[in-house]
């Protein structure tokens, strides 16, 4: 019989958490298996056309031949059932996804005692049947969280009431530290081999000393492994593993010296010298970085569903034109499903041949808000309850350098999970482009055992709201112009440049070597940021539940749209009230003057190497760094000084 516990949606589709990820509970840390693996999967439920997301934009886009070229549908995640722990069975039992403790190494604060899941739940199962309980108690008691079978045996043992015996039950804790690899993997420290380790004894005092294990043998037959806590030490030094049999023990110094090779020497010797199994504290931000596709839906010309792609692919091997193409898609009254050039495009072979960057999947969104008149497809208009806005008219903000200030009343955004990475984030058009293969050492792991040939994708559809902004072309083009002039501009935007060359995980033509393109973005990037930090403030929402898209490229397009999505029945009205020009002007002056208070200056307005793997360069969380959830570029592409600097700053005649 499974066991259940009820999570919350938007912790298996995020920034932080979906397939692969850990997530924390008040049962203890799970990890989220893949979506293959999940009863929702198995039962076929999601076969179902009520499962589908409707996003055929998105679609086509990843069903290019480098990224899903089988892809039929975006799954939309079961609210939300994960059967990992005991609790009431749901209603829909098969809506469910699928996750396992992780780690699987548990210590009992009490006695010290220290095993993996599976020795427990056996010795648990071993000492409540001594006393007589059905196996339902024994899951029950056990799976509601883990627990010391040995204190419960002693307590019990002593007292025999009943009534008590709740206050014996001892909850187990998890170890924090776990494995993982470049190529996806995560698992536990063999912390049997824990008590031979060998330390280099030059740095054995140190935390990052070199450790060796013995993968040949244990320290003893009998092994009794404890995990004892100092009182004293708050340190590594302070946790000793150690069995009670032999007494061979070791404390976690050196602990983070420790590399396991991802793969067998004889195997592949080059890749084994490279690639290794790192330990980190199982709540780093480097233990999983996932891969979000995400997409505005636009009420524009619709994309020719996959069924109707299958249907063309067999007329055209059955050597039909495409006038009866045409006409054997139109319905009974004469109306086709598609416009002729769509089909025509089929024919030719030319959708999802080639690689579509996300610059350009954007402009569609950036043309549309700024224009939408130019790319509006009437047969849709049924569709635009789902993409609901009004353009302010600007009387002051363009003094400041602004274009464009739209209110998005309601939109709605479909976010997919397309694979996962650990150690180091992959950047998504290296991802889709499959570029990374032989550049990278960083691979990820898909959300399914079906890797890129899979036909189906988890999903979730999101309503919101959002407050969309544009910068004045002309006027990006001459700062860009005038800061180019300025030595201490040069440097700073060429810091970023070489930093970001040297980085694997971003695509080498992600800024089309144009240095003006990356300073435009880094200005973009970071207005969105200081902005929804302001915000935070101003509207009540935490940054947590803000979120920005960014749209830029290196000929007009500068804009940027901060919104919140809060379920399907839309969000609070709070963030759009702040879109009326007047009060905008307020919340941009008041980020701005923050900007230029940073708790961390002079250090962080000066800093000349970079932040954050050196594509930051003034910016820390003191002034204008996000949570993760809340950044697309993971805290990346950053610089506070192109808006508020004296000299080069965009913002300077408004600020000086």
């Amino acid at each position: 019989m499974p066991e259940y516990q009820e999570i919350q949606t938007r912790k298996v589709i995020s920034s932080y958490g979906g397939v692969g990820s850990i997530i924390e509970t008040p049962q203890g840390a799970i990890k989220i298996l893949d979506f293959d693996k999940w009863p929702f999967f198995e039962n076929d439920l999601h076969k179902l056309e009520d499962a589908h997301i409707k996003d055929n934009r998105l679609l086509a886009r990843l069903q290019q031949k480098n990224g899903f070229p089988n892809l039929e549908a975006f799954i939309q995640v079961p609210s939300c059932t994960a059967n990992y722990n005991y609790k009431t069975k749901p209603k829909e039992e098969k809506k469910t996804i699928r996750a396992e403790y992780f780690p699987k190494w548990f210590y009992c604060n009490k006695c010290e005692r220290f095993s993996n899941i599976e020795n427990w739940w056996k010795n648990w199962i071993h000492v409540l049947e001594k006393f007589g309980e059905p196996i339902e108690k024994i899951r029950r008691s056990f799976f509601s969280s883990p627990k010391c079978f040995y204190c419960y045996n002693e307590a019990r043992s002593k007292n025999k009431n009943d009534k008590k015996r709740r206050k014996f039950l001892f909850e187990l804790e998890q170890v924090r530290f776990i494995l993982t690899s470049p190529r996806g993997g995560m698992k536990d420290i063999p912390w049997e081999k824990w008590p031979l380790a060998k330390k280099n004894e030059s740095e054995e005092k140190t935390q990052t000393g070199k450790i060796k294990l013995d993968f040949k043998n244990l320290c003893c037959e009998s092994q009794d492994l404890i995990y004892k806590k100092s009182n004293k030490l708050s340190d590594m030094a302070g946790v000793t593993i150690e069995c009670v049999k032999c007494k061979n023990k070791n404390t976690l110094t050196g602990l983070w010296g420790l590399k396991l090779p991802v793969f067998q020497k004889e195997k592949n010797e080059e890749e084994n010298k490279k690639a290794f199994w790192k330990p980190v504290i199982r709540t780093s931000n480097s233990v999983y970085y996932p891969i979000l596709i995400q997409s505005i839906f636009l009420p524009t010309e619709r994309e020719i569903d996959v069924s109707d792609v299958n249907r063309i692919l067999k007329w055209l091997e059955k050597g039909k034109d495409l006038e009866f193409i045409y006409e054997a898609l139109t319905d009974d009254e004469g109306n086709s499903k598609y416009k002729i050039e769509k089909i025509e495009k089929i024919i030719k072979e030319e959708q999802g041949d080639e690689f579509e960057e996300e610059v350009f999947y954007r402009q569609k969104e950036f043309n549309f808000i700024t224009n939408p008149e130019r790319e509006f497809f009437p047969d849709e208009k049924k569709k635009t309850k789902d993409l609901v806005f009004k353009r302010e008219r600007l009387e002051i903000l363009g003094s400041f350098g602004f274009s464009n200030l739209t209110i998005l009343k309601r939109l709605k955004v479909t976010t997919v999970q397309t694979a996962y990475t650990r150690q180091e984030p992959l950047d998504k058009d290296l991802f889709l482009s499959g570029e990374f293969e032989d550049e990278v050492q960083i691979r990820p792991k898909y959300t399914s055992n079906f890797g890129r040939q899979t036909h189906y994708l988890p999903a979730v559809e999101s309503f919101g709201e959002g407050i969309f902004l544009s910068l004045d072309n002309e006027k990006v083009s001459n700062w860009l112009k005038k800061g180019f002039a300025e030595e201490k501009f040069c440097s700073r935007i060429d810091t970023v440049f070489q930093n970001m060359r040297e980085n694997n995980f971003i695509r080498n033509e992600r800024f089309q070597e144009d240095k003006n393109f990356l300073a435009k973005f880094i200005l973009v990037h970071t207005l969105s940021h200081i902005l929804i930090k302001e915000l935070e403030f101003i509207v009540g929402y935490p940054a947590t539940s803000l979120s920005e898209r960014l749209y830029v490229n290196s000929e007009e397009m500068q804009g940027l749209l901060i919104y919140t999505v809060a379920g399907s029945e839309g969000s609070f009205g709070g963030l759009i009230t702040q879109g009326k020009e007047s009060r905008f002007k307020k919340i941009l002056e008041s980020a701005l003057h923050r900007a230029r208070d940073c708790a961390s200056d002079p250090i962080c307005y000066n800093s000349i190497d970079g932040q954050g793997a050196g594509l930051n360069i003034a910016a820390c969380y003191s002034c204008a760094l996000l949570p993760e959830t809340s950044c697309e570029e993971f805290n990346g592409f950053l610089d506070r000084a192109l808006l508020i600097d004296e000299v080069f700053g965009f913002f300077k005649e408004v600020l000086y």
